[in-house]
Formats: structure tokens, C-alpha cells, sequence
């Protein structure tokens, strides 16, 4: 490096224990150095320029931002001498730690031309922060001119956690007007703004999903822009998680915007801090003075920062609230759940409606599905059963009734039900003629298999309806409505009551009922939870309708844990069957292929019984004797011998 002939030593306060090492260095070199305060440097500055053209600066980082703005005003060139280990300037301009290092950067001859960020045309070093950005500041409004200690992040890191979520609820967005440097002005509401400059890894920067460089004539904005309470609760969890993020989709609070120029506007003062520095204004006026100031930097910072020379200005403001109704509503009170506005749910309120109606197509697929599905319960067969779920139009109406419910909409709930019950009486209908024309009284796996729901039923109900109603109020995944159709299957119990009621059977129909309820009340209920946490009405209004919900849930909810109970009992009655040898009549016996059910007053039991000896009727009696007495209830045995060699 080619060393400078003459400069000025600028310092102030701590700098001054660094003039004797940097005057031994000057002499060392050749160097005429002149030693001059700060302030009478600010006082005078063309009188001292007139002797060097080059400024060593030992100041603290706080008055780095006035030798900087000094540099683009008079045009002279800047070194920098860090006066703290702890120095901002370490890593905001890659400056060598070793001080002999760092005197070498500071008095080489060319340095070349940066760019300047000026806020309100004070000189940004870092970062400008405005308003409330929780764990994307880690100095904030606590750094001054240091970069904090270990111990004084870590008590930072705590002191955040508590306030922000102290203050979860508390948080009024602020409303802004942004206008970039191509004209574009956006009205929207805010609860923190970070403008970036040199800082370009901090946790701000890692959370955008591009790459940002202080050489490329822009000034990088990250706007955190919440809609509701659980979108700004996600990114403060993203912003304390964080990892980096390239190439990855930007949270839902947060937006971004590069451009030459940034101007804040509010209809009140606002406060800011200018690298931790606070200043309150109305309007600030953020902008890129590209090259215009000279610092000594060594190759690691122009690597870093290499000169994209981009043009186009950056926006991806999508998540930023921007509808006018949206804007004034989260200004007054953020929501818990992000509230959809009209134009938010005026294509789906519409589709809902039409859903409600019963109309020609509704009843000919209801018939249609419920005949193939009786058809298909008859022969036994999934496949058909399946195809029958497709066809049924049933799911639509009851996705209809938990918006009516949720938003206390009597005409939506009122033809819902209707259509609803409508349907419910044509697969009835129909099963139960089928299942008279059909002269078969056979009690299929796929019959028997939907007469004792239990609440593992209630589970996939509660799945369905959540797909169901995510399905419906978003167009992109509405494909996927068949597949929900199939995972709740709503028409088949019903069939299979239809066709209780064809054999006069009441334990066919009160099963198969109970089954279909289930559905229909899980569905029910978590598609009005659905729609409630997609904003599509407030909590206050929705108590009306998750009351009577949660209501028809418990009550389903008791013969189904009754069943489940059973059902868990069977299976450790089975399980502790299969695992037992019993000894009958000197003979060593073992059953396999264990079913159990429930037969009035008796548990009848179905297995093969395996031994290595030819089995008498007396032994198979015996046998009973022993189950009876180890389940100490009446046992009816169906058992199939099998011999073992």
C-alpha cells in the first residue's frame, strides 16, 4: 500500500490515548500528522483541509457519522482508527483488529468511493429503526456507540422477550405513506420499519429472502407490517429463530422494499433512532448518495459488497395491508386472528351461498352417490364406495352452515340445514329401497365397519372440516375437496342406515346415525374454527355459534368415548388372548386370528385354535370354561381347530 505524505489526526475524548502511537506510526512512515480536536474541526473545516486533504479518524461511532458527512460535504478522504475493542466499525467496515493493521488501512494514500446513506441527511452508519422491531435490533435503542458485550445481549435477549410479550396485545400499527424513488407512494399501517446500510448481517437483513449489498446505490427497507396478533406473534418467533432465509418465502408480517429513495410520511411526529441515536420527525426522508464519500477499506469489505449496479427497485409489498378498511381497522385494535375484509370474502361468501342452495344437480348427485354407495356396501367393495364419496355433494352444504353459524347469518344457516336435511332424506331414501329390492340381508365388513364410531371418528371429522374450510376459502387448493370428501366419507352411513332401515334393524340404523353425526357435527365445529382463525369474523360474534357447536360436540362426544372404551377393551381382551397358552385335557392350545364383539349380554369371541393334538368337541367346551372364567363373562365360541406339526 502506498501511504499518504500528510494528514489530519481528527479525535475526541478516548482518541486522544491513541495520538502518541499514531504519531510515532506518521513518523515512522515518512507521514506529517497534525493532531486536531473534533469540535474545532467541525468549526473550521476548510482551515484544516487546506494543510491535508486526508482525515485519520479517532472517534468514537457516534462521531464517525460526523467525519463521514464532513467527507461529502469538502470532499476529503477518511481513515478509520476504531477507539474501542467494541467498535461497530470492526465489522460494519471489515476493519483489521490489530491496531498496526488498522494504522496502515487508515493512512494508505486511495481510498476508493462508498455510498452514503442519509436519513433526514444525517449519515447512517448501521441501521435507522422505527417503531416496535423486536430481536431484529440487537443494539436498538440500548447501543449508543458500542457493540454490545456477551453478558449485555443475553440481558438485551431477556429484557426483549418480556417486553415485547408484555406488550403482545397492547400494539396499535401505526399508519405511514411510503413513496419510493420511482414514484410509487403506498399507504398502509406499521409497527416497525429497519432501513439498512452497512449492517447487512444483522438479524433484520437475515430475514429478507435476498441478497443486500451497501455498494449497489439502494437503501434495503424491511417493514413490519402485522395484520393481527398470531401473524406478529410468528414473526417475532421467526426473528429469534431465524437461520438464513435465501431464497425462502418472506414471513407473513414482513415486507421489503430496495430503492434509491424511501420517504416515511405520518400524520405525527415519530421517533427514530439514527444508529441508536433518537430524533423524532414527521416526515423521514431516506436517501442513496452513491460514491460519494472516500474511506480507506480493505479488499474484504468490496468482496463483501461488490457493486451490483442494479437498476429496478425491489418491491415485495404483498404483505403489507394496504386496502383501506384493513388499514383503519388494525390501527384502532390489532385482532387476535387475522380479520378478512369484503374484498377478502366476497367470492367465497358467494360460492357458499350457492352451496346452500338445494337445487337439481344437488338432489340427482345425491341420489346417484347414494345408490353406488349401497351398491358398493352390498358387494363388499372400497373402490366402489370411494366413487360414491366423490359424487356426493354432501360436504358443500355443511361447509356453508359453519360459515352461517360463525357469522350468525340465519338465511346461510337456515338453508344449509335445509339442503343439509334434504340430502340426508334422499340417501335414505334411496339405501333403504335398495336394500329392499336387493334380496340379500348380509352383514358386510364394510356395513359392520361403520356401526360402532368412536372418537377416533370425531378426529377424522375435525381433520375434514379444518381441509374442508381452508379448501373453500382458498381457491389455489379447492382441487383438493374430493380428497376430502373420501377422508370423512359422509354418504356411506348414512346408506348404511337406509339400509337398517330396509331390514327393520335398529342397531344397523342407531350405529350407522350416530356415525354420520359425528361427521357432521365435527365437520361442523372445525369448520367454524376454520373460518374464525382465517379472519372471517371476529371471536365476540362467532360465541353464538361455537357455543351451540362445542355444545353438539360434547354430547356426540359421550356414546362415542363409551365406544371407544370398548373398542380399547376388545383390543387388550384380543391382544391378551393371542399371547396366552392354555392347557385343556393335557393338551397345549393357542389361539390366532382373534376377533372380538359385543352380543347383548355375552362377549362373543371368533379364533382359530391352534395345537399340535387332535382336538375333541370336550376340549373346545373346556376351553370355553376357561375363557369365561379368566374374562368373568358369559363367552360365546366360534372356534376353528387347526392342527400344528
Amino acid at each position: 500500500m502506498t501511504g499518504v505524505r500528510s494528514a489530519l489526526a481528527v479525535y475526541k475524548d478516548e482518541g486522544e490515548a491513541l495520538l502518541d502511537t499514531l504519531t510515532a506510526y506518521a513518523a515512522e512512515q515518512g507521514i506529517e500528522l497534525i493532531p486536531v480536536p473534533l469540535d474545532e474541526f467541525a468549526e473550521a473545516p476548510s482551515a484544516w483541509l487546506e494543510q491535508s486533504r486526508h482525515v485519520v479518524a479517532a472517534v468514537n461511532d457516534g462521531d464517525l457519522s460526523r467525519i463521514i458527512h464532513g467527507a461529502r460535504v469538502h470532499d476529503y478522504a477518511v481513515g478509520i482508527i476504531p477507539v474501542s475493542p467494541r467498535s461497530l466499525t470492526y465489522r460494519l467496515f471489515a476493519i483489521p483488529r490489530r491496531l498496526e493493521q488498522a494504522m496502515e488501512l487508515a493512512f494508505m494514500a486511495e481510498g476508493r468511493a462508498v455510498d452514503v446513506v442519509l436519513c433526514n441527511d444525517e449519515v447512517v452508519l448501521g441501521m435507522v429503526m422505527l417503531g416496535e422491531t423486536p430481536f431484529l435490533d440487537q443494539r436498538s435503542k440500548g447501543y449508543v456507540t458500542e457493540q454490545p458485550t456477551r453478558l449485555s445481549r443475553l440481558w438485551y435477549f431477556i429484557q426483549s422477550c418480556f417486553i415485547s410479550i408484555g406488550n403482545l396485545f397492547g400494539i396499535h400499527p401505526f399508519p405511514v405513506t411510503l413513496t419510493t424513488g420511482r414514484d410509487v407512494t403506498i399507504k398502509t399501517a406499521v409497527t416497525g420499519i429497519v432501513l439498512i446500510e452497512n449492517d447487512v448481517h444483522s438479524a433484520a437483513a437475515r430475514l429478507v429472502n435476498t441478497s443486500i449489498s451497501v455498494q449497489d446505490g439502494k437503501v434495503s427497507s424491511v417493514l413490519i407490517a402485522p395484520k393481527s396478533v398470531v401473524e406478529y406473534l410468528a414473526f417475532m418467533l421467526t426473528a429469534l429463530f431465524q437461520g438464513n432465509r435465501l431464497g425462502k418465502k418472506l414471513p407473513a408480517a414482513i415486507s421489503y422494499i430496495k430503492s434509491e429513495t424511501l420517504e416515511i410520511a405520518s400524520s405525527k411526529k415519530m421517533p427514530y433512532y439514527v444508529d441508536g441515536r433518537r430524533r423524532e420527525a414527521s416526515k423521514l426522508k431516506v436517501r442513496v448518495e452513491p460514491q460519494s464519500v472516500r474511506i480507506n477499506l480493505n479488499e474484504t469489505f468490496y468482496e463483501r459488497h461488490e457493486s451490483a449496479g442494479e437498476k429496478k427497485d425491489t418491491m415485495k409489498v404483498e404483505n403489507l395491508p394496504q386496502n383501506e378498511a384493513r388499514v383503519e381497522m388494525i390501527q384502532k385494535h390489532l385482532p387476535f386472528f387475522t380479520r378478512a375484509v369484503e374484498e377478502d370474502f366476497k367470492d367465497l361468501f358467494l360460492l357458499l351461498k350457492n352451496n346452500a342452495q338445494t337445487n337439481r344437480d344437488y338432489v340427482i348427485l345425491m341420489v346417484l352417490s347414494s345408490l353406488v354407495a349401497s351398491l358398493g356396501l352390498f358387494l363388499n367393495s372400497a373402490a366402489v364406495i370411494i366413487g360414491a364419496m366423490v359424487l356426493a355433494p354432501l360436504m358443500a352444504p355443511i361447509i356453508s352452515m359453519s360459515m352461517g353459524a360463525l357469522r350468525n347469518d340465519t338465511t346461510l344457516l337456515r338453508n344449509s340445514i335445509f339442503t343439509i336435511g334434504v340430502g340426508v332424506l334422499l340417501a335414505l331414501g334411496a339405501s333403504a329401497l335398495v336394500a329392499i329390492i336387493v334380496p340379500l340381508q348380509k352383514m358386510t365388513p364394510e356395513i359392520a365397519g361403520r356401526l360402532q364410531p368412536s372418537l377416533l371418528d370425531m378426529g377424522v371429522a375435525v381433520g375434514s372440516g379444518i381441509a374442508g374450510a381452508y379448501a373453500h376459502a382458498r381457491e389455489s387448493v379447492m382441487k383438493s375437496l374430493p380428497g376430502v370428501a373420501i377422508a370423512v366419507a359422509l354418504v356411506p352411513p348414512v346408506c348404511v342406515a337406509g339400509i337398517g332401515i330396509g331390514w327393520l334393524s335398529w342397531e344397523v340404523i342407531s350405529g350407522a346415525m350416530l356415525l354420520f353425526i359425528t361427521n357432521l357435527v365435527g365437520i361442523a365445529l372445525a369448520g367454524l374454527l376454520t373460518f374464525m382463525m382465517l379472519g372471517y369474523a371476529p371471536v365476540k360474534r362467532a360465541t353464538k355459534g361455537l357455543g351451540w357447536s362445542l355444545l353438539m360436540v360434547v354430547l356426540v362426544s359421550i356414546p362415542l368415548a363409551i365406544s371407544f372404551n370398548n373398542i380399547n377393551r376388545h383390543w387388550q381382551i384380543e391382544n391378551r388372548l393371542a399371547v396366552t397358552q392354555f392347557e385343556v385335557n393335557g393338551k397345549s392350545l393357542s389361539l390366532a386370528d382373534v376377533s372380538l364383539t359385543l352380543a347383548r349380554d355375552e362377549l362373543r369371541i371368533r379364533a382359530d385354535v391352534v395345537s399340535a393334538q387332535m382336538l375333541a368337541p370336550g376340549d373346545l367346551h373346556d376351553l370355553k370354561v376357561q375363557l369365561e372364567q379368566m374374562l368373568d363373562s358369559r363367552v360365546l365360541l366360534e372356534a376353528a381347530p387347526r392342527l400344528r406339526l
